[in-house]
């Protein structure tokens, strides 16, 4: 089901603000449900540029969730309107936590990889030459990545229901860190005649906060599933011969 006419406050559309601070500090948030019962998901979704309304796509994205074992395997290709590839993720999550995770940045040709291993996140970056820069981190609760980021929303439903917030540790691959940030429900609009809980994923640092919008996530109230967000993405636009980051709204089905 998509979401249809939805509209983005205006504190939303400083798309690009902060610049080369955080050049792609959110890789796309993918959110899958990981239902205990189901063998296999099938997700796709469809980005559109932040201000057409829905008129103008530019990047698709099918996302596959297979488990064994209590273990999900989680595989999102990113293709444009040609049908090429141009990002890759792959991850692992066990029980909610994050194993592993991979991302493959084929536009900047850029790769990362994160790690949670004895307690600490491990990080690895390669940049389009080949060159790798490595890091780690005691691991701090809770973790969060695109991998498992709908999983956990739904396991603290009740909690994001009756308004509190809650602070969480996202993975950042190409900073080589994890980043703070506060999750909150900011409404419950009512969207082609479905109830939705309205999410903002907020830094905690104010540096941050002054420099990089908001991510604004639409969640259905009847099977507390992702309909859409706004925000970063993993694709990037080219402008002027470079890749530059990209804001836009994701709006997604389920197969």
């Amino acid at each position: 089901m998509l979401l249809l006419g939805m509209k983005y406050s205006p504190s939303q559309n400083r798309a690009e603000k902060g610049g080369n601070l955080l050049k792609t500090f959110l890789t796309p948030l993918i959110f899958l449900s990981l239902s205990a019962t189901a063998q296999t998901h099938k997700i796709s979704a469809s980005l559109y540029d932040l201000k057409s309304e829905r008129t103008k796509k530019l990047y698709t994205v099918d996302i596959s969730l297979q488990q064994k074992d209590g273990l999900f395997s989680i595989h999102s290709i990113f293709k444009d309107l040609a049908g090429n590839t141009v990002v890759e993720e792959k991850g692992e999550v066990l029980n909610g936590e994050i194993v592993t995770y991979e991302i493959s940045q084929l536009q900047s040709k850029d790769k990362g990889w994160v790690t949670v291993r004895d307690g600490e996140v491990l990080f690895t970056y390669e940049d389009s030459k080949g060159k790798k820069k490595t890091d780690k981190e005691k691991l701090r609760k809770p973790l969060v990545a695109t991998i498992n980021f709908n999983d956990f929303v739904m396991k603290n439903w009740s909690t994001l229901e009756e308004g509190k917030e809650i602070d969480i540790r996202f993975a950042v691959w190409d900073r080589l860190e994890t980043v703070g940030f506060t999750l909150k429900k900011v409404g419950e609009p009512e969207l082609d005649g479905e109830k939705t809980m309205e999410i903002r994923m907020k830094p905690t640092s104010m540096l941050i906060a002054a420099l990089v919008d908001p991510i604004y996530l639409w969640y259905s109230q009847k099977d507390h599933l992702l309909r859409a967000q706004k925000g970063r993405v993993a694709p990037k636009l080219e402008k002027q011969g470079q890749w530059k980051s990209l804001d836009a709204e994701t709006v997604y089905t389920k197969d």
